[in-house]
């Protein structure tokens, strides 16, 4: 039984996977905590005994919570958890063109994506920060950006207004408002999506290519059904992902 961990700046996510059957699911805020008592209520909520794991395996873009997971699960499972890293490809490469580390989690997303489709790919994760990742055909990692996140997108507008309320952002009835809290709506909500539909537009153009573009990322749960261009849309890639690179090329 594998334990798989996703550390992301807004949430650590813990799945249990028995081959490609995922037994359980939980997240919580990205916050130092009593790590261990969380993972082992994790595994008992789940009627799991620490004995029963065969391993960990963990993805982290948090360097500060990193040591701290990896102490508690190397307490919990007596063994060393496995690290992704830029060190090993896991069935895609990263691209000699690449001059910065790529982040662990975009490396497990892109990874999985590849091989379901063995095709040129744009990953679009939707996450505390929005990241279209590009792998060819061959499976190289070779483009990325970065931009704002739809939440990051949504707080910052009343954040550093004085007379705008703060709001959670609703899709609107057309592109038109009357008063505040709808013309916030249109405006971040139909905004988010328009940024993305130009940019992976753009990405396209630049590339004189039509890529499969998979969308995935928790943050991308309301907006996804606007992104025509999605091929597909999965919330939790990533420790999807472990699994898939674990029993792939670890195991």
């Amino acid at each position: 039984m594998l334990l798989t961990v996703d550390i992301g700046n807004t949430n650590i996510k813990l799945a249990l996977y028995q081959n490609d059957e995922r037994l359980a699911f939980d997240m919580l805020d990205s916050n130092p905590i009593d790590f261990k008592s969380f993972i082992l209520s994790f595994l008992y909520k789940a009627n799991i005994r620490e004995t029963q794991l065969d391993d960990s395996i963990l993805s982290s873009v948090v360097p500060n919570l990193t040591g701290l997971v990896v102490s508690a699960l190397e307490e919990i499972t007596n063994k060393e958890p496995i690290i992704i890293n830029n060190e090993h490809h896991y069935g895609i490469e990263i691209s000699e063109n690449i001059t910065d580390p790529v982040g662990s989690d975009l490396l497990v997303m892109c990874a999985y994506a590849y091989q379901m489709y063995k095709k040129e790919l744009l990953v679009v994760s939707l996450g505390t920060a929005t990241v279209i990742a590009h792998v060819s055909e061959d499976g190289k990692f070779e483009n990325c950006l970065i931009a704002p996140g739809f939440q990051s997108m949504s707080s910052a507008i009343f954040a550093r207004t004085a007379q705008l309320p703060e709001f959670t952002p609703a899709k609107h009835s057309g592109f038109l408002a009357t008063n505040t809290l709808d013309a916030m709506n249109v405006g971040v909500y139909d905004g988010f999506v328009g940024m993305i539909r130009y940019l992976i537009n753009g990405i396209k153009v630049q590339l004189k290519s039509s890529p499969i573009i998979v969308g995935c990322g928790g943050a991308g749960k309301e907006i996804a059904p606007y992104i025509a261009e999605l091929e597909s849309y999965d919330p939790d890639m990533v420790t999807t992902g472990l699994n898939y690179i674990y029993n792939r090329y670890i195991k």
